[in-house]
């Protein structure tokens, strides 16, 4: 049986979100009455007001680490930004900004009605190396991000979870430096098994919520990403459907074939655009000349 659009996306954000509820509530607890009840009350109000919609230019840019487009790029994107509102998907009805760092081309989507493009898909735009349909076609895709809903409360996701991310970066790190030791890559794809005995000691000795605590994490080194895979890709179908009816699933497929032939990238293309025919080489019998 298959999950639904929104089951799909509560599951991708649920590990997040209850790490950050359970490590909020942790250190409110550690603080003084009247700063921890501050620090929740508070950081619950703002969730609150970013999922209502409010706030989104300020959140966008801080958050999403964007910024509003020069007039040069600006100029650069103008004939995409055409082809957009002659289809109903550009300005006034999004906003773009910019993020600046990000080589390769492509625009993300946040919030109600923002659209962030990459320095890399600006820098193509402004040598021509990037046609006027094809950047529109990208942009597009972000659009029907928004447009289905998909990114409506990813603001208001990103502020709360501000502790998961902290702790996944530290986890990375940590990750990164202990991955040059011996046997430690064999080690995490082991952890089921590590972490089953130390379930069943925890049990043995009478911690029960320690044991369930340990169950819990390990699974979901196992299914948060599972989940999270299968929310990217569902997601980014029904934005490559919503680029297709606006009649820019062409130019997304011509895109397309300038990246990587990965088989997901090839199972975009024929949906947009149809299969991707290779060129192949064969033998042809040809008739002896006669004397």
């Amino acid at each position: 049986m298959a999950r639904s659009p929104g089951m799909s996306q509560a599951l991708a954000r649920s590990p997040g979100l209850v790490v950050s509820t359970v490590l909020t509530c942790m250190i409110g607890a550690l603080l003084p009455p009247l700063p921890g009840l501050a620090l929740f009350a508070g950081g619950l109000t703002l969730t609150v007001v970013l999922c209502a919609g409010g706030l989104e230019r300020p959140s966008v840019r801080l958050l999403g680490r964007a910024r509003v487009l020069s007039e040069v790029e600006a100029a650069a994107l103008a004939p995409a930004i055409a082809l957009l509102c002659q289809r109903g998907l550009g300005p006034p009805a999004v906003e773009l900004y910019a993020r600046d760092g990000e080589v390769g081309i492509s625009a993300g989507a946040a919030g109600r009605r923002s659209v962030v493009v990459s320095a890399g898909l600006l820098r193509a735009a402004q040598l021509g190396q990037l046609p006027a349909d094809q950047a529109a076609a990208v942009v597009a895709a972000a659009v029907g991000r928004i447009r289905l809903g998909q990114t409506r409360f990813d603001i208001a996701v990103e502020f709360w979870t501000i502790p998961w991310q902290l702790v996944r970066t530290v986890c990375l790190v940590i990750a990164k430096a202990i991955g040059l030791l011996p046997l430690t890559e064999f080690a995490w794809r082991i952890r089921f098994v590590v972490s089953a005995v130390a379930v069943a000691q925890s049990v043995a000795d009478g911690r029960i919520a320690g044991g369930l605590v340990v169950a819990v994490s390990i699974a979901l080194t196992y299914l948060a990403p599972e989940w999270q895979r299968n929310w990217r890709m569902r997601a980014q179908d029904d934005s490559d459907r919503f680029v297709a009816d606006h009649e820019l699933g062409d130019a997304l497929g011509r895109f397309l074939r300038r990246c990587l032939p990965e088989p997901r990238t090839l199972e975009r293309i024929h949906r947009l655009t149809g299969p991707v025919v290779c060129p192949s080489l064969a033998l042809v019998a040809s008739q002896p000349t006669q004397e």
